[in-house]
């Protein structure tokens, strides 16, 4: 039995899964929304640890933002997330560590490859980000805010510099059709020319960020997941780009594979990563 919780705060809704002292896995799901206020997040974080009947070995917990040093977040588009700490989660009653999504997504998806060095994550959501895990360790940076693939600048067609996150992501792709994501998917099924060229474009801008991340890292797997993927077209236009500009030797020793636990990988990670903690706390 892994002892620990997991918890993913995200735009629209908290994720929260432990195991029961009978083996149950206990779930719950509650909106949050980008107004919603800390006590409401803390609240429901303390109900769901009150409900497990054991006071759990320690509390990992995924956000979106910079995190530093795994206790405090310093910056989140999630106003209620800027200046949350670690303490603030259980009062300081047990351990608990904060991590960025994309890098608590990362260690989920590393378990599935024991055997390999260098395992990179590129996450597609309304912005890219990337985690990696070499040699068994999450690169973290001289703070824990590396990863910030979106940032990165490119210079497109019309001589304009823009960030990865303007061009590749779902943020990107919805802004420039000017509708919503059902409304979207409802265009690309019905073949609308406008609707599949944002696709295409967006697939390209991809491409380069995954061609990039093997380059900077030279991994064994590239892993990519992340909400933009559900676009048809989206990936496969990115995979097609990266083939084309990668260096072949990189290519040829890098599996590019789609992600295995989306669902529930930020929290799965989270839970992961304070597991270890625990465990290296307690052989010390």
């Amino acid at each position: 039995m892994n002892p620990c919780v997991g918890i993913d705060i995200g735009w629209s809704s908290m994720y929260m899964f432990a195991e029961q002292e009978d083996g149950q896995l206990l779930e719950r799901t509650v909106p949050t929304g980008r107004d919603c206020e800390r006590t409401y997040i803390l609240k429901e974080i303390h109900e769901f640890i009150n409900e497990l009947g054991y006071t759990p070995a320690g509390v990992g917990v995924g956000v979106v933002g910079l995190v530093e040093d795994n206790e405090r977040v310093k910056l989140s588009d999630m106003p209620a997330l800027t200046g949350l700490r670690a303490e603030h989660i259980t009062d300081g009653r047990i351990p608990v560590r904060l991590l960025n999504d994309v890098k608590a997504a990362t260690m989920a998806e590393a378990v599935h490859y024991p055997d390999q060095r260098t395992i990179a994550v590129l996450l597609a959501g309304y912005g890219l980000a990337v985690g990696v895990v070499a040699g068994g360790t999450l690169l973290q940076g001289a703070r824990g805010w590396s990863g910030e693939l979106g940032y990165t600048l490119v210079s497109t067609e019309g001589g304009t510099v823009k960030s990865l996150d303007h061009l590749a992501g779902e943020w990107a792709i919805l802004d420039q059709a000017g509708v919503g994501q059902e409304e979207m998917f409802r265009r690309i099924d019905g073949q609308d020319e406008q609707a599949i060229a944002i696709i295409e474009q967006a697939g390209y801008y991809l491409g380069v960020a995954m061609t990039n991340v093997i380059h900077l890292y030279n991994p064994d797997v590239l892993i990519v997941g992340g909400s933009a993927l559900a676009y048809k077209g989206y990936l496969k236009k990115g995979i097609a780009v990266a083939k084309e500009h990668t260096i072949p030797n990189l290519l040829e020793v890098c599996s590019i594979v789609r992600a295995q636990s989306e669902q529930s990988s930020i929290a799965q990670g989270a839970r992961e990563y304070i597991h270890s903690y625990v465990m290296n706390r307690q052989s010390e």
